[in-house]
């Protein structure tokens, strides 16, 4: 097979380049798709229980920010696809502000998270009285008012304590201007350990994107719908040099890519690969399958470029610069109920929070309440959603009896399945241990068990993670620009979440493809993408010198708003 442009990777960013290809490069255009495993989407997917067809298990990726994340909000307005709030508290006007909080033993709501007589962390006088988002933002003006509104090329020139703040780590830099005991309730109450992990102190500082009022949207459908309706028109739509329905190629694994000379560079060395029970295994002595191609785009995460044996890797800068992003593990765990128990307490939707190891607990719906849904009381709890620290807890119990489950009383025809099949199924031990840290967060002595449950990890090959982070000590800024094109002299591209300023968001993904394809593949903007959005957080091949000083435009009013009133309490915002 000789093609034009080869894809790897059937995430969003790699249906997404070879959608955009296809689509502009006409008629012509020979494109291929490849993909390790059996299933399209990669870190989005979407799992549907039984007796729960109208509410959807993520256990990857699940929700966007309309206006924040406008590659993905445009993207889907532009394939037409219907999407549903996702909600992260009871409706107006309560919103989050009851949202619960297990926390060293104690029950609190949100809105009690700034009263300091109930907050079970000694923390410093300064520190009292402030949620984690608002001790956050206090932290980040005390280093330097306004940074979190500055340009990331500003930002980077931002010297404190002695040297350019790129360089250190964020809890390296937390431990000057804060306690520990402070420090310990951002990471507690603030439900992600990737939020106050020792990532670079440029992006982990202003990581106030969002809180538990902000707007976010999900797709009504399942989110892994965004990659599996772009391949299924790259493959069947569009006309290309390669006939309609030959173009995606599953079950293929990137053993390696040959360098050579001539109209066709690349040979790429594809291990055919096998997927049972949703587990994907290489096939031994199977034959390789070889393709030529004049170009290569690797839409893969960091731990899938370093299982890739090729020579363009022992180039010296990617060979440095491959590993300037942390690899950070998470997983979910979702348990189905035949009655949303916790409605009683006041929670709807959104989630609740603790230093247990399930450490975030998400409601997401009953499926009497969907739109079309069956009149069922069935209901869908995200038991568990872990990152970093709390991962082995989970790991320790992957080993045992699957968990069976029971048949709820209300449940669609022809199942016989009562528990989806998955490549890392849920265990009787992990199902019990959780069901009894979620009644301990719920203050309840016993829950009811769960009639199924849906465990995914992504810790394991070839993800390695949940997402990344970038590290401290690397300029972001340069390696963001370069690595989408990192070996000036061959026509290997890299893009995803990765080596994105949007990391672990669908848009760090769609941005790092869509201005490869521009600045690389001289592909127009699309209409349906504002020409004025920037891909890009600063101009390639980056921020240039970082000496220098960095001017406000109107200094008196940036102080004005960042100081808070003495005479009243900080409102969590």
């Amino acid at each position: 097979m000789d093609l034009d442009v080869a894809v790897v990777g059937g995430g969003v960013s790699g249906c997404y380049s070879a959608w955009r290809l296809q689509q502009e490069k006409g008629a012509h255009a020979r494109i291929g798709l490849f993909e390790y495993s059996d299933r399209i989407g990669g870190r989005l997917y979407t799992v549907t229980l039984p007796g729960l067809p109208h509410v959807k298990a993520e256990v990857g990726g699940m929700r966007y920010i309309p206006d924040q994340h406008i590659m993905v909000a445009s993207l889907v307005d532009r394939l037409q696809l219907p999407t549903n709030d996702f909600p992260m508290g009871a409706p107006p006007p309560v919103g989050s502000n009851c949202n619960l909080f297990y926390l060293r033993g104690r029950h609190l709501r949100l809105h009690e998270l700034a009263d300091p007589a109930k907050v079970p962390y000694n923390m410093a006088w300064s520190e009292r009285g402030l949620g984690p988002t608002n001790l956050q933002v206090q932290v980040m003006n005390n280093i330097y008012p306004n940074f979190g509104n500055l340009s990331l090329c500003d930002q980077m020139k931002i010297k404190v304590f002695g040297q350019p703040i790129w360089k250190y780590g964020f809890w390296d830099l937390m431990f000057r201007v804060l306690s520990n005991e402070g420090y310990q309730f951002m990471k507690d109450s603030g439900g992600y350990d990737a939020n106050v992990a020792n990532a670079n102190a440029v992006t982990q500082l202003p990581a106030t994107e969002y809180s538990d009022n902000t707007k976010f949207l999900t797709l009504r459908d399942g989110y892994d719908q965004l990659p599996i309706t772009l391949a299924k028109q790259f493959d069947e739509e569009f006309a290309g040099g390669v006939p309609k329905g030959k173009r995606v190629h599953m079950n293929q694994r990137l053993a390696e890519i040959e360098i050579g000379s001539g109209e066709y560079p690349y040979t790429l060395i594809f291990e055919p690969t096998a997927t049972k029970e949703c587990r994907t295994e290489v096939r031994l002595n199977a034959a390789a399958t070889k393709v030529r191609a004049k170009k290569v785009i690797l839409a893969m995460p960091r731990r899938s470029l370093e299982l890739i044996k090729s020579a363009f890797f022992e180039d010296p800068w990617l060979k440095m610069n491959l590993s300037s992003v942390l690899i950070q593990s998470a997983f979910k765990l979702f348990l189905a109920y035949e009655q949303p128990w916790w409605r009683s307490l006041g929670l709807v939707a959104g989630r609740s929070v603790t230093d247990l190891p399930v450490r975030q607990v998400y409601y997401f719906g009953t499926e009497g309440e969907q739109k079309d849904g069956h009149p069922y009381m069935n209901s869908l709890l995200m038991a568990s959603y872990n990152d970093i620290s709390t991962v082995p807890f989970w790991k320790g119990l992957e080993y045992g009896e699957p968990f069976k489950g029971y048949r709820p009383s209300c449940l669609e025809p022809g199942v016989k399945d009562v528990v989806p099949k998955m490549e890392f199924p849920a265990t009787e031990q992990m199902v019990q241990v959780a069901n009894r840290q979620v009644a301990s967060v719920h203050a309840l002595p016993e829950v009811p068990m769960p009639y199924s449950a849906v465990y995914h990890s992504w810790n394991e090959d070839p993800y390695g993670g949940g997402w990344h982070e970038w590290k401290a000590n690397y300029r972001l800024d340069e390696i963001m620009c370069r690595m989408r094109k990192p070996v000036r002299d061959q026509d290997i591209y890299i893009v995803g979440e990765a080596y994105s300023y949007g990391q672990g968001w669908v848009e760090g993904a769609l941005d790092t493809a869509e201005s490869a394809l521009e600045d690389f593949f001289g592909l127009e903007r699309p209409p349906w993408l504002k020409k004025s959005y920037a891909l890009l957080p600063n101009p390639c091949p980056g921020c240039g010198d970082l000496e220098g000083c960095v001017e406000c435009e109107d200094c008196a009013a940036t102080l004005t708003r960042i100081t808070p009133s003495c005479l009243k309490a900080v409102e969590e915002g």
